[in-house]
């Protein structure tokens, strides 16, 4: 088979890309799929007043922890490990930009669908390729990207269950989406009869 230059895959890179920004706006601001996800406070005033007093500086906290191994093997450092709770804490530089984070989503999709074109742009499909041959290679790239990039924090750092399996439904439609648009709009695809 003729093999596909990348730059022939620009148009589904884009319209998989817009599709994915477009489903993922769906799947967080419409339908009610995470909203259990994050619990609220039960004294939202007392934990204001308590991450005041302390006057965290921006960055990834975890707690209990220690990077010091002396204080690690310390009797008290492992009455607390083992007493609890635990938690991480993302204080976060500034107040969240709904239009920076959606530019940087969209790029997330735009990125992710550039390397799943070069991965399919790579193997054996050629010009031509049957939908479904290009819809395996696509969308088993695809999920990978969208499942597993944070799968790792997620099992470091105490995300729930749940969290991970509503990630795991937008992956699931980010990938049918980006895989049924490359697959459709594969150069040199056979054109389906009509009707």
């Amino acid at each position: 088979m003729e093999p596909v230059a990348l730059t022939e895959l620009i148009l589904p890179i884009a319209i998989a890309s817009v599709a994915c920004f477009i489903a993922s706006f769906l799947l967080w601001a419409v339908l009610p799929l995470h909203n259990a996800e994050i619990k609220e406070l039960p004294d939202q005033a007392a934990f204001d007043q308590a991450m005041g007093a302390l006057a965290l500086p921006p960055g990834f906290y975890m707690a209990p922890c220690t990077h010091d191994p002396k204080v690690m093997k310390s009797d008290a450092f492992k009455e607390r490990y083992d007493a609890g709770p635990w938690m991480t804490v993302n204080v976060m530089p500034a107040k969240p930009s709904m239009g920076r984070n959606m530019a940087l989503t969209f790029a997330m999709f735009v990125v992710v669908s550039f390397f799943v074109a070069y991965l399919a742009s790579a193997t054996t499909l050629g010009r031509g390729a049957e939908y479904l041959s290009v819809f395996r290679i696509v969308g088993t790239t695809a999920f990978m990207a969208y499942t597993f990039g944070g799968l790792g924090h997620a099992i470091w750092f105490g995300k729930p269950t749940r969290a991970f399996a509503t990630e795991l439904v937008d992956a699931l439609v980010y990938t049918a989406i980006t895989a049924g648009i490359f697959a459709a709009m594969w150069p040199g695809a056979p054109i389906p009869p009509a009707g």
